[in-house]
């Protein structure tokens, strides 16, 4: 059995870790630890869902001889180091969204896996959903004609978080909330997009506050994203043909969808319920795939991962947005 850890002690670990207790009461894989530099923080965490130990550093649960797979859940600019640390020491790595901070730590991260041959994938849990996967049968059963135009937003005001403002962090709106509406266009469209457009604002420290972008293939399929740190628009998204849309209230909670009919046709409501928060189809795909010995998960592949930070490269480009990091890679 998988013996998962998580790195990190924050708000997306402690999903992580519930979503982790419910796959073990299962018997899906077994919890390990919880590291944090905050020791007490990190105890507690363990303590609350059943991990059998804590640390107080990042190195000591890379150096674990008891840990498999290892969920990094720390700030943006720090996703590539924690992974490589992990990797280094011989554990496969699932990595909170966006996978790092730019497409050059990306492909470093990537290929340290292959040179290890071990797992590494990115934790977009859009992609694992049982309702995506449903909206991807419905698109393939022709359902709503020939799919012409995606739409997704997030939009929530949580630019007063230090994620969001500080470039140090990898902050602005389009890698901590623009990051799904991409993902969702990428899913259903896929990876092969041939240019990228867009415009932001900045906040005072550099990072955009709110952006609307989007994507062009060459068949003529469009995507239009919009993201934003300080208006509260929700997030949502749908999927245009020519008979008809799919449309999906919740695209960052999605337990449903309804495929509607252009011209008034009777309309479908499908559901599709999480078994526990929606964190646990990720980290069962993920064990999964280390059991199996696999590179990646067919869910999130690599080349999903690398197009979306292609795109956010090429957008902060456009708006001028850099990270620290970004000179390095």
């Amino acid at each position: 059995m998988i013996r998962f850890s998580v790195l990190g002690a924050g708000h997306i670990a402690g999903k992580t870790a519930a979503a982790a207790a419910y796959l073990a009461g299962r018997g899906e894989l077994a919890l390990r630890a919880v590291a944090s530099r905050d020791p007490a923080r990190g105890a507690a965490l363990a303590g609350r869902f059943g991990f059998e130990t804590s640390f107080g550093s990042y190195r000591e649960l890379a150096e674990d001889p008891a840990t498999d797979l290892v969920y990094v859940a720390t700030p943006n600019t720090f996703h590539a180091a924690h992974a490589k640390l992990c990797l280094e020491h011989g554990k496969h790595v699932l990595c909170e969204k966006p996978f790092t901070a730019n497409a050059a730590e990306a492909e470093e991260v990537l290929a340290l896996a292959r040179e290890r041959g071990l797992f590494c994938g990115e934790a977009m849990w859009l992609r694992f959903l049982p309702a995506s996967r449903a909206i991807g049968e419905a698109l393939r059963a022709g359902r709503i004609g020939k799919p012409r135009m995606v739409e997704a937003v997030f939009e929530v005001p949580v630019a007063d978080k230090a994620r969001i403002r500080e470039p140090a962090l990898g902050g602005g709106a389009l890698l901590d909330l623009g990051v799904y509406p991409l993902a969702f266009a990428l899913l259903h469209f896929g990876t092969d997009y041939a240019d990228v457009a867009g415009r932001a604002t900045l906040l005072p420290t550099g990072v955009d506050d709110q952006a609307a972008f989007s994507l062009g293939w060459a068949d003529g399929r469009i995507a239009a994203l919009a993201c934003s740190a300080t208006a509260a628009g929700g997030a949502g998204g749908r999927i245009v043909g020519t008979e008809g849309s799919i449309e999906v209230p919740m695209l960052v909670r999605c337990e449903g969808f309804r495929v509607a009919p252009f011209g008034g046709g009777a309309a479908e409501d499908v559901a599709r319920p999480f078994e526990c928060n929606g964190y646990e189809y990720e980290l069962r795909a993920a064990a999964r795939a280390v059991e199996a010995g696999r590179p990646e998960c067919p869910e999130a592949p690599h080349e999903a991962t690398l197009a979306a930070m292609r795109a956010m490269d090429a957008l902060r480009a456009l708006w001028g947005v850099r990270f620290p990091c970004d000179a390095a890679g």
